[in-house]
């Protein structure tokens, strides 16, 4: 399980499970470590930004701060 440096301001969930294609990819696993539809949008506060990750399910369960966001708040667009 991996913890992030920037904290997860918000998940938001997909209406249904994408493809990964062309700029649609997992952010954290990449194009070559993951195939896996991508599911929600996780938005991340960086030092200079928010920034929008792209995450499968699979991070959502083995991401240990992405997991306590959902078990503590739920998905923002679905509350």
């Amino acid at each position: 399980m991996t913890q992030m440096k920037s904290p997860i301001i918000s998940l938001i969930q997909l209406d249904s499970a994408r493809p990964q294609d062309g700029s649609w990819i997992c952010t954290p696993h990449g194009r070559a470590g993951c195939s896996r539809d991508i599911v929600a949008i996780a938005e991340l506060q960086t030092k200079d930004a928010v920034q929008p990750y792209r995450v499968c399910e699979a991070w959502l369960v083995e991401n240990l701060d992405a997991a306590a966001y959902l078990a503590e708040h739920g998905y923002d667009n679905r509350v």
